[in-house]
């Protein structure tokens, strides 16, 4: 009703889920946290979406996390009232700068202290080709080819950039798009399993249990619980 009268709709974080299954993301880019990322794009493989850390797409907005909906809300302060306001309103609340439509989110890697923006750029290269091909994996060597290294040099340069090798790495992101499959959506082990490049579930719920210390399907029962029982967010992954 709102949305038929012109009213300017928005999420942040997980927010966009019920915005999108309400149909308001039609025809709109949205931003989409890195944790929620495959299981959103499973649920809505037509909808557009962006690893910008907020987006406003005509009278639809959304923020990738909860931090960022205090970006957000500057960038609205800023186009009502303009930049001097915005930046009272920033300096008031203590919020260093305000992180505009173009910024993209930091992702961790498995360095405590790095993130992938971070990286040296063949390892950069490496990683965002990775996360692109997870239902269908690619050979690390057909990765080094793609980024123009050497096999061995990619690996010494992931083992130094991120503490492990490349396939490691790409197992482990494959893995942890497999967690959110299983805590935000309904599909089956062996659905799951083939969404993150997996024939079958076997080998997946073997690193699953390494990777988190638990199976799958006590990971989905434990978060089914979460849910009915408390009234919280539910945790990212």
């Amino acid at each position: 009703h709102l949305a038929r009268h012109g009213v300017q709709m928005g999420g942040v974080s997980g927010g966009v889920f019920p915005l999108a299954r309400s149909g308001l993301l039609a025809g709109s880019t949205c931003s989409v946290h890195w944790c929620y990322e495959a299981a959103f794009e499973a649920e809505f493989p037509d909808l557009a979406t962006t690893d910008n850390v907020i987006l406003i797409d005509r009278d639809r907005f959304t923020a990738s996390g909860a931090a960022a909906a205090f970006d957000l809300m500057l960038h609205l302060v800023e186009e009502r009232l303009g930049g001097t306001i915005t930046t009272e309103v920033a300096c008031w609340f203590q919020h260093p700068l305000m992180r505009g439509e173009g910024v993209r989110q930091r992702i961790p890697t498995s360095k405590r202290e790095s993130t992938a923006d971070m990286l040296p750029t063949p390892v950069a290269q490496a990683v965002a080709i990775f996360a692109e091909h997870i239902t269908h994996p690619l050979d690390v060597a057909e990765v080094a080819d793609m980024v123009n290294v050497s096999t061995r040099q990619l690996e010494r340069s992931f083992k130094k950039a991120t503490d492990q090798s490349p396939s490691l790495y790409y197992r482990q992101l494959r893995v942890n798009a497999a967690r959110q499959l299983v805590l935000y959506s309904k599909d089956s082990m062996t659905e799951i399993a083939n969404a993150v490049g997996y024939a079958n579930a076997t080998p997946l719920i073997r690193y699953y249990k390494k990777a988190f210390g638990l199976s799958p399907q006590d990971d989905r029962r434990k978060i089914n619980l979460f849910r009915v029982q408390s009234n919280k967010p539910l945790p990212t992954v």
